[in-house]
């Protein structure tokens, strides 16, 4: 994860994110309550356009908000003596986040009400990739996380704190392709969760 090509870190990430949020789905589905997260989250609660084009920007900049998180702890990182690259903190946010909504798909607490799927359903649901958006929002998600792990200003290394220069924060050309990758995927992702909400 903490390596300094972005093709080796997006390879380990998505790595660490299925192996995470599946098992986490199928523990949350035998041990927690159902619907145990429905309704927990106070900024989910906002007025939906009438037009299906300013919904899809409603959800868009919504979504954004978890990646502008992503990006502000991107800017702390941390290593030990042994360890030659420094560890973006946005990894911590962004496992943070598949981590809540794993727990929301195994638990079965979406907003909108519709009758529980059974376990394999709501596995494979995930990859109905044209009609569901957490997988495109989720890697898209991913794919930024991992553009921005080398952005790092404050870096701890043991009880030592190093800053560096906001003006020394630099993104090659690989880790800005995938960031704008990642940036359409969470748009597309918006596309396909705007017009299923229309449908409803």
């Amino acid at each position: 994860l903490s390596s300094k090509d972005v093709r080796e870190r997006t390879v380990w990430t998505v790595t660490v994110f299925f192996v995470i949020f599946f098992a986490l789905v199928i523990i949350s589905y035998f041990l927690l309550p159902e619907g145990i997260l429905k309704n927990k989250n106070p900024a989910q609660s906002w007025q939906e356009a009438d037009n299906v084009l300013i919904l899809i920007f409603q959800i868009f900049f919504y979504n954004m908000i978890s990646v502008l998180i992503i990006i502000m702890s991107s800017l702390f990182s941390h290593k030990k003596s042994n360890q030659h690259n420094y560890l973006s903190v946005g990894y911590m946010t962004f496992f943070t986040l598949i981590s809540i909504n794993a727990v929301i798909l195994g638990t079965w607490s979406f907003s909108i009400e519709s009758c529980p799927a059974a376990l394999p359903e709501r596995i494979f649901q995930i990859f109905d990739i044209t009609s569901k958006a957490a997988l495109w929002e989720m890697i898209g998600q991913l794919m930024i996380t991992c553009s921005v792990a080398q952005i790092s200003v404050f870096r701890s290394y043991g009880k030592d704190l190093i800053k560096r220069k906001f003006s020394e924060i630099r993104l090659e050309k690989e880790e800005k392709i995938f960031l704008a990758i990642g940036i359409v995927m969470m748009l597309i992702g918006a596309v396909i969760e705007g017009i299923a909400i229309k449908r409803l």
